[in-house]
C-alpha cells in the first residue's frame, strides 16, 4: 500500500492518485487512479472513478471504469454503472446499476483528467523519488514528504481544486502538483511565474525550496525556505522543510536547531514532533526520538504513523510490550487500517505471541487481499507451528501475488517435502533455484530431493553448485557422496563423504555412508576401522552392526561375522537381508544348518522370488550333501535372473562340472550371496 486516507478526512474536488491507495475518507468529486484504488469500509465517494484495478468495501455513488478488474466485496454498496474487463462480486454486496464488459484490458493506462490549468497530464513515475537518494537523510525525507504545503498532498496523492487559469492560486497549486509528479523543471518554471505576480507569498518560496531540495541544490533550497520563514515565521512546515534541507547537506546541528525552532513555534504541531522523532532516531538519539514520537501521539491521538514509528522504535529499545500497546491503541482508533494490523501482527510474532498475531495478520489479508507481507507472515507462522495445510494455502496465495519470489517457492518446496509430495517439492525447489541461483540452501534441498528420487546424474551438478556457494556445509558433501556412490564414481564418493566425516567426525550417518563407499572400493581394512567407530558410538545401530558383519565376511572372518550378524538379527528380528546373510554364513561355516534351514524357509515364504535367497538355500542343501535340492533351487534362481553368471557357476559347482569355455567357480569363502 503506497497511500492511506484515514477516516475523518473530507475532500471536495478532483482526486488524482498514483500507486496503490486505501481510501477510508469522504470525497465529493471525481477520482483518477493509475494503479489499484481500494475504498475501505469507512470510505464514501460521490463521483465517478477511473482506475486500473478497483476494490469497493465501502459506499460509492458514481460510475466505475476499470481497465483490468473490479471487485465488490461483502457489505459494500455501489450505485452506478461499471465498465471493466473482469468483475468479481462477493455475496452480500449491494450493486445498483449496469455492467459493460470490455473484450480485453486496454494497453493505455488511466489518463489524468483535464485540469483547469492548461498543462499536460502528468506522466507515470518511472523511478523512485529523489528524496530517497539524499545522502544520510533518505528515509527521513521520504517520511517528511508526506506533509505538503498547499492543498492536500499525501504520499504521491494530490487534490485538484478549481481555479481560474490566470489566478495566482492556480499557479501555486500547479507547481505543487508538478512536484508530486517529479516534474521538477516544470514546477520550478511555474513557481517562478508566480514570483512575477508577487514577491510576498511564502508558499512560492517554499515550493521553490522543495524543487531545489529534490534537485540536490541544497544551498538554494536553504535560501528559499529561509525566505518563506521570513514572510511567515509562524509556519511550522516551512521550518521543518528548512531542517530537511540542512539535513540533506549534512549540517546536522543546523537541522536539529531548525527542528527545535519548529517545535517552539508550533508546540501543538504533532507533525513537527513526529518528523523530529524520525530525525533523532536516525541520529541515534533513541530516547529523545521515543519522547518526540510519544508527544506527537499525545497531541494527535489518531496519528497512527507516529504510533507505528513509536512502536517500532520501542521494539528496538527492547520495550516490545510497550510497542504492542501503542499499536493496539492505534487500532482502537481505526480498526480497519490494514497497515496497523500488519504491523501489530509482525510485532506480536516477534514477541512469540503467535496466537495473538494471527487474527491481525488475517485481518490485514482480508482488508488488503493483494498484500504480500500479510500473507507471507501468516504462512510463516503456520509453518512454524507445523500447520502444513494452512501454511500451504497461504504460501500459494503469496506465490500468486509474487510469482518470482524465490523464498516463497523454497518454502513451498519444504512444505511439499514435509507432506511427502516429492514431485511438487522438486518443482517448487526447481523454481526457487532458477529465480535465485545463488541460494545455497535451495540448491542443497533440490539436490537432496533428486538423490532421494534416484535422479543421481541430475543431483550431482546441483549439489556441486551448492558447495560452490557454501563450502562448509557437511550435509551437502554427504548427499553428493551418496549420488557419486550410486553412479559408481567410488573415488569421488569417498572423497566427498570423507569431507563430511572430517567436518562431523561423530555423525553416524556420514560414517556409515563412508563405510559403504570404502566397502565398494574393496578397502576392507579402512571400512572396518570406520564401521567399528560407529558401533562404539552407537552399539544398538542395526545398520552399523550388520555393516560390520559384511566387512568381516569379505575379509574371510566368518566366525566373527556370524557373531555380528546374530547381534544384528536380535536388533531387527524380521529383516530378510540380515536373516539371509546369517543363514549363508551358517552354510559357509557348516554350523547351525537346521537353524539356517528354518531361517530360509521363513524368508522365502515372504520373498519367494528373490534369487539371492534361493542361492542361500541351495548352499545349505549343498553342504548337507543334498545335491539334487541344491541344483533345483539354483536352477530356480537362474530362471529368475538368467543374465547373472554367478548363479550358473553355483550350478556347475553343485554338479561338479566345469565347462571348458568358462572360468572355474569362485572359492566358497569369496562367493557372492
Amino acid at each position: 500500500m503506497d497511500s492511506y486516507f484515514e477516516k475523518g478526512i473530507k475532500l471536495t474536488g478532483t482526486l488524482w492518485v498514483r500507486g496503490s491507495v486505501h481510501f477510508d475518507a469522504d470525497i465529493e468529486g471525481q477520482v483518477y487512479s493509475s494503479d489499484h484504488f481500494i475504498v475501505g469500509q469507512s470510505g464514501h465517494i460521490q463521483g465517478d472513478i477511473r482506475s486500473h484495478n478497483f476494490t469497493n468495501m465501502g459506499e460509492v455513488t458514481g460510475n466505475i471504469f476499470s481497465e483490468n478488474k473490479v471487485a465488490l466485496m461483502k457489505d459494500s454498496k455501489l450505485a452506478g454503472d461499471i465498465t471493466t474487463y473482469h468483475l468479481v462480486i462477493d455475496e452480500g454486496s449491494n450493486f445498483d446499476g449496469r455492467c459493460k464488459m470490455i473484450d480485453a484490458p486496454p494497453e493505455a493506462k488511466v489518463e489524468e483528467p483535464a485540469r483547469t490549468t492548461k498543462r499536460s497530464a502528468p506522466k507515470p513515475k518511472t523511478k523512485p523519488g529523489k528524496t530517497d537518494q539524499l545522502k544520510g537523510s533518505g528515509s527521513w525525507l521520504k517520511k517528511a514528504s508526506m506533509f505538503g504545503f498547499a492543498g492536500l498532498i499525501l504520499m504521491g496523492v494530490f487534490v485538484i481544486p478549481k481555479y481560474s487559469e490566470t489566478d495566482l492560486e492556480a499557479q501555486v497549486e500547479s507547481g505543487y502538483s508538478l512536484l508530486q509528479e517529479n516534474r521538477f523543471g516544470d514546477a520550478e518554471a511555474q513557481f517562478k511565474k508566480a514570483l512575477e505576480k508577487t514577491r510576498n507569498d511564502p508558499r512560492v518560496y517554499a515550493g521553490l525550496g522543495e524543487v531545489f531540495l529534490q534537485k540536490k541544490r541544497y544551498n538554494e533550497a536553504v535560501s528559499q525556505f529561509k525566505r518563506s520563514i521570513e514572510l511567515k515565521p509562524s509556519n511550522v512546515d516551512y521550518r521543518v522543510k528548512l531542517a530537511s534541507a540542512y539535513h540533506a547537506q549534512g549540517q546536522l546541528k543546523e537541522a536539529e536547531s531548525s527542528f527545535r525552532l519548529a517545535i517552539e513555534t508550533g508546540p501543538d504541531n504533532a507533525n513537527a514532533y513526529y518528523l523530529f522523532g524520525v530525525f533523532m532516531e536516525e541520529k541515534g538519539a533513541q530516547s529523545e526520538a521515543i519522547g518526540s514520537y510519544r508527544k506527537a501521539t499525545e497531541l494527535k491521538s489518531e496519528f497512527y504513523q507516529a504510533r507505528q514509528a513509536l512502536g517500532q522504535l520501542l521494539v528496538k529499545a527492547g520495550r516490545a510490550d510497550e510497542a504492542a500497546q501503542e499499536i493496539a491503541l492505534a487500532l482502537k482508533q481505526d480498526n480497519n487500517n490494514p497497515s496497523l494490523h500488519l504491523t501489530l501482527g509482525k510485532l506480536l510474532l516477534q514477541l512469540n505471541k503467535g496466537d495473538e498475531a494471527v487474527p491481525h495478520l488475517k485481518k490485514a489479508a482480508e482488508l488488503l487481499p493483494q498484500d504480500f507481507q500479510a500473507r507471507i507472515k501468516l504462512a510463516d507462522w503456520y509453518l512454524e507451528k507445523g500447520m502444513l495445510d494452512q501454511s500451504l494455502e497461504s504460501y500459494k496465495v503469496a506465490a500468486s501475488l509474487e510469482p518470482k519470489n524465490a523464498q516463497v517457492q523454497a518454502r513451498l518446496g519444504k512444505i511439499y517435502h514435509d507432506k511427502k509430495n516429492p514431485d511438487n517439492a522438486l518443482v517448487a525447489y526447481g523454481k526457487a533455484v532458477r529465480l535465485n541461483p545463488g541460494d545455497a540452501e535451495s540448491q542443497y534441498q533440490l539436490g537432496r530431493l533428486l538423490v532421494a528420487n534416484n535422479q543421481y546424474k541430475k543431483a550431482r551438478p546441483v549439489l556441486e553448485k551448492a558447495l560452490s556457494l557454501r563450502k562448509d556445509h557437511s550435509p551437502t558433501y554427504y548427499e553428493l557422496g551418496r549420488a557419486l556412490l550410486k553412479e559408481g564414481a567410488l573415488e569421488e564418493a569417498e572423497a566427498s563423504l570423507s569431507q563430511a566425516v572430517k567436518m562431523k567426525s561423530e555423525n553416524i550417518i556420514y560414517l556409515l555412508a563412508l563405510t559403504d563407499a570404502l566397502f565398494e572400493s574393496k578397502k576392507y581394512d579402512t571400512a572396518l576401522k570406520n564401521v567399528l567407530k560407529v558401533v562404539k558410538l552407537k552399539p544398538e545401530s542395526t545398520k552399523a552392526v550388520f555393516s560390520t558383519c559384511n566387512v568381516y565376511r569379505k575379509k574371510g572372518y566368518y566366525t566373527v561375522a556370524i557373531g555380528y550378524c546374530e547381534k544384528a538379527q536380535s536388533l531387527s528380528p524380521n529383516d530378510p537381508r540380515i536373516l539371509n546373510r546369517l543363514a549363508w554364513l551358517y552354510a559357509k561355516k557348516g554350523v547351525k544348518l537346521v537353524r539356517g534351514m528354518e531361517i530360509m524357509e521363513k524368508v522365502l515364504k515372504a520373498n519367494p522370488n528373490r534369487p539371492s535367497y534361493l542361492d542361500t538355500l541351495s548352499e545349505l542343501y549343498y553342504v548337507q550333501g543334498k545335491t539334487d535340492e541344491a541344483v533345483a533351487n539354483i536352477r530356480a534362481a537362474i530362471k529368475l535372473k538368467p543374465e547373472d553368471a554367478y548363479y550358473k557357476k553355483q550350478l556347475w559347482k553343485f554338479k561338479n562340472v566345469v565347462p571348458k569355455n568358462l572360468a572355474p567357480p569362485v572359492p566358497a569363502d569369496k562367493a557372492k550371496s
